[in-house]
């Protein structure tokens, strides 16, 4: 037994000396290891900071690129605008136009009627005496005035239409 004792002993020695060993290569990887995991670190950290160089001059041509897009769109806008402007400036010439278009229809209408009337009665007192030529005479100036007057109330009748549409429009 005690020989058993000293063999084990001894094994158990043997064991701790190989363990020592083992610990102390172990201790020597994990050294090495580590110095290699920071040169990794290191030119991971190079490779990242180049690769964030790169990326943020990408991105600004990009940046760029679509602040000169945007640039030009915008003046496209503002050209477009300005064409527009150009236009409803001819349209509010053409709105006044045909805003006066009727005033100046009612007016005509008026006037003419009024001329209508007095040559139309200047030719029907120009019988020379006789009855039926002036009682002619003057139906076809009453036939005229009535044409005439229906006229002028169509006139003014289409021009509060016209006025009615506007307002209504707002």
């Amino acid at each position: 037994m005690i020989a058993e004792a000293q063999k084990n002993h001894v094994a158990t020695a043997s064991a701790i000396d190989g363990l020592k060993a083992q610990a102390a290569a172990n201790q020597k990887l994990v050294g090495q290891v580590g110095g290699a995991v920071q040169r990794i670190e290191k030119r991971t950290e190079d490779r990242v900071a180049k690769a964030v160089e790169q990326v943020a001059g990408e991105a600004g041509q990009v940046v760029t690129a679509k602040l000169d897009a945007s640039n030009a769109w915008a003046e496209r806008i503002i050209a477009a605008t300005a064409k527009l402007e150009a236009r409803q400036l001819w349209s509010a010439a053409a709105a006044m136009c045909l805003a006066l278009l009727p005033v100046a229809v009612v007016v005509a209408g008026l006037w003419m009627g009024i001329a209508g009337l007095i040559t139309g009665t200047q030719w029907a007192l120009d019988v020379d005496g006789s009855v039926w030529l002036g009682i002619g005479r003057w139906l076809v100036v009453a036939v005229g005035i009535a044409g005439a007057g229906y006229g002028l109330f169509a006139s003014a009748r289409w021009v509060a239409g016209l006025v009615e549409t506007w307002r209504g429009r707002g």
